[in-house]
């Protein structure tokens, strides 16, 4: 895949990241690693984790995975959400869990449910932020992050002096090389009108249902590192997006040439959609699906690096998209 500037970061990567939040989580060992690997051999070199990811362990598997390659890959990881500790048991309920929804997926939701109560958000504090660096670099093997998020930050965070100047000064001592911020879109464009220091990348959801991001992603191009998560926004706005796209399609509202495109909204077609419309013109730098499935990750690399949209078309297919869904 092409490398692109990551804003003034000095920090170079592929517009298509992995996101880790599956690792160890919904995901076990054996698939999470396959998932990695084939992320790699698809030349994914931005990795995307979190110190709550995987309850707390995601962290140690994509270190364990990066091992001897780790100058090659570009790691941003997140503080601020406490995992409760694994015990045997509960590591075993995982297992059971993951067969459960592989089983009947209709129980996805439920126990997502039940696993959110294992977490603890919205702690922001120095000790929290000096145990989750160490931590983290220690998972990870390594003597320093590339970026370094506030998880799910709160508006409120912005006024937290002494922790904003706490990262401003791990990246002083070199343990880690961006300081960002990782919340709701009104967060982020809080934090980049008030132009927070350090925070110098900003990571929020965008997805095609909530192109907000977009805004201020235009206005701050080569200001700030700019990442976007959960593109596809969950199963039930897939759903919604395909019916969407297949009636945009059916009903000729689009040129004729766009609509043939659009006639056989598979998995690859549909991938081509959905990234490149946060991607395309955007502003934004990277955007990081978290996928687990090898013919995933192909579908969203070859979206990026093989579009079968030129620019025109995707920003006719933006705005029919942004008309249906208001």
């Amino acid at each position: 895949m092409q490398y692109l500037e990551l804003g003034d970061s000095g920090l170079r990567a592929p517009q298509v990241g992995f996101g880790c939040s599956a690792i160890l989580g919904r995901s076990g060992r054996s698939e999470s690693l396959r998932a990695l690997a084939a992320a790699w051999d698809e030349g994914i070199r931005f990795f995307d984790t979190a110190r709550s990811y995987g309850y707390g362990e995601s962290e140690a598997l994509l270190g364990e995975f990066l091992a001897g390659r780790r100058e090659q890959a570009v790691i941003a990881t997140k503080f601020g959400i406490l995992a409760a500790r694994q015990s045997g048991w509960r590591r075993m309920a995982k297992t059971v869990a993951r067969r459960i929804v592989a089983t009947l997926p209709s129980t996805r939701s439920m126990l997502q449910k039940g696993a959110a109560s294992q977490f603890s958000p919205n702690q922001f504090t120095l000790p929290v932020l000096q145990l989750s660096i160490e931590e983290s670099l220690r998972k990870l093997r390594t003597d320093c992050v590339d970026i370094l998020f506030l998880h799910g930050a709160p508006a409120s965070v912005l006024e937290q002096d002494d922790l904003l100047e706490a990262m401003g000064r791990l990246v002083e001592a070199g343990k880690v090389k961006i300081a960002g911020l990782s919340a709701e879109p009104d967060v982020v464009e809080l934090a980049i009108g008030r132009q927070t220091k350090p925070l110098r990348a900003m990571q929020f959801p965008c997805n095609v249902f909530d192109m907000s991001a977009v805004g201020f992603a235009q206005q701050s191009v080569g200001k700030y590192m700019l990442v976007a998560n959960h593109p596809y926004g969950g199963v039930a706005r897939v759903q919604r997006c395909r019916e969407i796209l297949r009636r945009l399609a059916g009903k000729q509202e689009l040129e004729p040439v766009l609509c043939e495109k659009l006639g056989v909204l598979d998995d690859k077609v549909f991938a081509d959609v959905v990234l490149n419309v946060i991607l395309r013109d955007s502003g934004i730098h990277v955007v990081v699906p978290a996928m687990m499935r090898v013919e995933h990750i192909r579908a969203n690399v070859q979206a990026v690096t093989n579009s079968r949209f030129d620019s025109r078309e995707i920003a006719h297919i933006r705005q029919a998209l942004a008309t249906a869904t208001e």
